[in-house]
């Protein structure tokens, strides 16, 4: 007992850096901890744990200690340990945000996920480790705990401000909490009414050419085997391409890590980050082909409430607004009404609006949990051993293909002046370093698919399309694309580039979370023609190179790169474009 009450200080806060460190998993140590930034930051972190332990040592009453130790140690630990289990990150601010907007969706997702034995593990060492806190009796009087407030406040100021400062290189209860304050520092616009700048009527070319735009739910490109992936998930896509009928690009990168993200800014042609809301002033897609007589719809298998897509676009420039729960009383967040039953739907509005439409379709896709999102008779790859294991995913690309060659087909047969384009909001992951599905800004999430089906006789905008295929491609591209073959000159700056432009091309494109569409969290990432990523903390003013390996504060980065983010930063209203 004496040598306990001398000791357990240091004991307990030892047990809680090895707990630590133990549910990163070997591999992802031996990835991180060679550097020296991780150092820094997990050094520093575990001096302000420390900090933290030696000022609970002074609670004597044994209900006040375990119940403050519970809240500040503990749970933090363990909701830490199970997030990084499955996306292999700590939880962001946006999370945290996520949680206070909808508790119920997030308790529920998080059912799904847990890891029971992971769990004890942490709650059983943790006790551990606070009964030998308890047992410590320090040595100094009260007034001695000034030092450690003090020691504490700075270290966590510098934490939450400082641009050499990473969240997932500290300990994770000091991220829990430092990340939870950033929360309520984060400017989260709340906007939910856009008031759109006006579009000029404009004439279309003569033809009226239709649109018709699919945005996909999670498919990963480097699970199709239209992109080279060694299983059949696209076969019927394969065809196409072999037929020289289809264009799949080869470097397109979403716009954001989440639908919310993404399916908003690229129907507005726009890239983060935006967190003034230029988003909530510049013109839609629909707003566009609405001046130019479109008939105008947007059919969505997913509950479209969920992030208020409905109210972003229902300001009279859509004919026609339907969502999931139209075509399924069963629709959530995570599973929206079944591709194949809403696609005969879609071929009976076409055929009640007639020429010329856009139609902007959103699909229920391959959302998580994967097991849900196929029916049994297309289920291709066997045994799908759980609701997220590949055989279940890839069973849900099987979907998407059989979902893409139908509608393309039906355009062919009944609307054959039709283009059709294909992208998914994001991608996912499948483990390993990057985790599960799409918290994160890893490869399998931003670089994604984009499939354009042109017109079966318009043989002239096959070969300028073609010559993109190579090209870095934004999300936002098929937002002045569709202008583009539409003949429609965009009346005010947008971020898109038509890929029928043959003299100009992209440098860099972004794929951001600090878009006020969902919450505004201060990241993102630069990605170059070789897709190779620039991370960035907008808030720390921090840049993570990943191209050379190197850290360094955002005033050094690129100039032509620093002068693009800084424009997006700044920009509120639509900037108009002179007559020409």
């Amino acid at each position: 007992m004496v040598r306990w009450s001398r000791k357990g200080l240091w004991i307990s806060w030892g047990i809680l850096l090895l707990l630590d460190l133990s549910m990163r998993g070997e591999a992802w140590l031996v990835h991180s901890v060679t550097g020296l930034r991780f150092l820094a930051n997990y050094i520093v972190s575990a001096i302000v744990l420390l900090t933290i332990l030696s000022l609970f040592s002074y609670i004597r009453r044994k209900g006040v200690f375990w119940s403050l130790y519970s809240l500040v140690i503990i749970l933090p630990l363990i909701i830490e340990g199970n997030y990084f289990f499955v996306y292999k990150n700590f939880i962001s601010p946006s999370v945290f945000s996520i949680f206070f907007e909808s508790p119920g969706m997030v308790t529920d997702t998080s059912a799904h996920n847990l890891n029971i034995l992971l769990i004890l593990y942490l709650l059983i060492f943790s006790i551990i480790a606070g009964i030998f806190l308890f047992k410590y009796r320090p040595r100094r009087k009260w007034i001695i705990i000034i030092p450690d407030i003090l020691i504490f406040s700075g270290l966590f100021i510098f934490f939450m401000l400082h641009w050499y400062s990473v969240s997932n290189f500290q300990h994770s209860v000091f991220s829990f909490y430092n990340n939870l304050t950033s929360n309520f520092f984060v400017s989260n616009n709340k906007t939910i009414h856009p008031h759109r700048a006006p579009v000029s009527p404009v004439k279309a070319v003569p033809g009226h050419p239709n649109f018709v735009f699919v945005i996909g739910e999670s498919q990963v490109l480097s699970h199709m085997s239209l992109y080279g992936y060694k299983r059949k998930t696209t076969p019927l896509l394969d065809s196409l391409y072999r037929q020289k009928r289809i264009i799949p690009l080869h470097k397109a990168v979403s716009i954001g890590n989440k639908t919310r993200f993404s399916v908003p800014y690229m129907l507005v042609g726009l890239e983060g980050p935006d967190p003034k809301g230029a988003f909530y002033r510049y013109p839609s897609l629909f707003d566009y082909m609405k001046a130019a007589g479109y008939h105008t719809l947007f059919i969505s298998a997913q509950d479209l409430h969920w992030g208020y897509l409905d109210k972003y676009f229902d300001d009279g420039s859509v004919d026609l607004i339907r969502d999931g729960s139209y075509f399924s009383s069963n629709v959530n967040v995570h599973k929206g009404a079944d591709d194949l039953v809403v696609l005969p739907h879609l071929f009976s509005l076409l055929e009640q609006y007639s020429s010329p439409f856009l139609l902007v379709v959103q699909m229920d896709g391959s959302h998580y949990p994967y097991n849900i999102h196929s029916p049994d008779s297309l289920k291709k790859f066997l045994p799908e051993t759980s609701p997220n294991c590949v055989n279940a995913f890839d069973n849900t690309l099987i979907v998407t293909d059989t979902y893409l060659t139908r509608l393309y087909d039906y355009l062919c047969r009944h609307f054959p002046n039709t283009y059709m384009f294909f992208t998914p909001d994001h991608g996912q992951n499948f483990g390993g370093l990057n985790g599960h599905f799409n918290d994160n800004f890893k490869p399998d999430v931003y670089h994604n698919a984009l499939i354009v089906f042109p017109p079966v006789k318009n043989n002239r905008q096959i070969r300028l399309i073609k010559m993109d295929q190579g090209r870095l491609t934004s999300q936002a591209d098929i937002f002045a694309t569709v202008l583009d073959l539409s003949g429609i000159r965009p009346q005010y700056q947008i971020d898109g580039i038509s890929m029928a432009d043959t003299a100009h091309s992209h440098r860099y494109v972004t794929c951001s979370e600090y878009m006020p569409t969902f919450h505004n969290d201060p990241v993102g990432i630069v990605v170059d023609s070789t897709l190779q990523t620039i991370f960035i903390d907008f808030s720390k003013h921090s840049v993570t190179d990943y191209r050379t390996g190197k850290y360094y504060p955002y005033r050094r980065l690129d100039p032509g790169i620093k002068k693009m983010l800084d424009y997006r930063l700044q920009r509120k209203e639509p900037l108009k474009i002179a007559n020409r």
